[in-house]
């Protein structure tokens, strides 16, 4: 179509010419003329070619098959595991975040390991965890859940664009995310990789603030390995650097629930004083520290005052053994809900900040 159309146009200017040497007075005429009926052909040209190809170029997924009820919109993130879009459940008319597995990145292992969180969260009931609507397999083949899409920030991005926060919202986050990690537990099932940016605060109906849990290692592969086979493997080391355990980084076989609860301080640390943990930017010397250094305290980095029980329960969070850190999430929002605070983060004072800082709507892609 585009060749007949490029005839086209020199034909028409090469009878404009012609035309401008026996009848001058017809030459604009006829340019306009050749001009605008050049612009129609190419509109109808663009407009077969979208069609054929099923739209305009967009952030759009390829075309693959997909679950009956799903119709893919725009990509809204990517990494070497999958892709992460938006997505509208034709039945419901509700939008989701759908994340697909590239087949080559997985196993039998994989699938079955897959198989059996994502069964697991989606029974889970905490309103803090992101809810898993759907999962299985594409007919292509691909791993697919479906999640929530959530319209928020995550904690990275929050202390990183917004500066540190005061110790009475770094409590009331913390409280949220001990309930989402609190029933997972009690499920045995493990996070592994909570960090801030898997902590997502979101507008949420009326409220604000609202505190969210995302990926809670499905299909995660650590760093640097052919194989997924190793997860089922509790010396396998997965999760971030920054935020992980000295048992999750020296090799332990006895990795559980108090992890997290290790990784939930020093995310906390981040919160109050928006500097890490540990501070290099060599990972083996990160990883030294995490296993031998004493943790610093918050109050010492934080421009907040930072009440003594809240410097003393992160304290003990990380620990470097996991038996002298408290024994269960429950323990850690009790003892939360203990710390005298100069004032309470409420809803009006959400509702502030958020007004205050027109965040851009971001979702949940984890």
């Amino acid at each position: 179509m585009k060749k007949y159309l490029v005839w086209f146009v020199v034909a028409a200017n090469v009878a404009v010419v012609a035309v401008a040497l026996a009848l001058p007075v017809l030459v604009v005429p006829l340019a306009v003329g050749a001009t605008l009926l050049a612009l129609a052909l190419a509109y109808v040209t663009r407009a077969s070619a979208s069609e054929a190809d099923g739209g305009e170029p967009t952030n759009e997924a390829p075309k693959a098959a997909l679950p009956l009820n799903y119709e893919l919109r725009e990509r809204i993130a990517g990494g070497t595991m999958g892709d992460v879009f938006r997505a509208r459940h034709q039945t419901l008319g509700r939008d989701v975040a759908f994340k697909r597995i590239k087949p080559g990145t997985i196993d039998d292992e994989d699938t079955r390991r897959f198989e059996r969180e994502a069964r697991v969260l989606s029974l889970l009931k905490s309103p803090h965890t992101v809810e898993v609507y759907d999962f299985g397999v594409t007919p292509d083949g691909e791993l697919f859940y479906a999640m929530e899409l959530l319209d928020g920030i995550d904690l990275q991005t929050a202390v990183r664009e917004h500066g540190p926060m005061p110790p009475e919202r770094v409590v009331h986050l913390l409280l949220q995310a001990c309930s989402s990690l609190g029933e997972a537990h009690e499920q045995a099932l493990v996070h592994r990789d909570i960090k801030p940016a898997n902590l997502m605060i979101c507008r949420y109906g009326g409220d604000f603030d609202f505190l969210k849990i995302l990926d809670f290692g499905l299909v995660k592969k650590p760093p640097g390995r052919e194989s997924m086979a190793a997860v089922t493997n509790p010396a396998t080391v997965l999760g971030t650097p920054a935020y992980l355990a000295p048992e999750s980084m020296g090799g332990s076989k006895f990795v559980d629930h108090r992890a997290d609860l290790y990784a939930l301080a020093a995310v906390a640390f981040w919160l109050l004083t928006g500097r890490l943990l540990f501070e290099t930017d060599k990972p083996l010397v990160m990883v030294k520290m995490h296993l031998n250094d004493p943790p610093p305290k918050a109050s010492a980095h934080s421009p907040f005052e930072i009440p003594g029980a809240l410097d003393s329960l992160l304290l003990d969070c990380l620990q470097k053994k996991p038996e002298q850190r408290p024994s269960s999430a429950d323990v850690v929002r009790r003892r939360l809900e203990e710390i005298p605070l100069a004032r309470r983060w409420d809803r009006d004072r959400a509702a502030a900040w958020w007004k205050e800082r027109p965040l851009a709507p971001r979702v949940a892609s984890r």
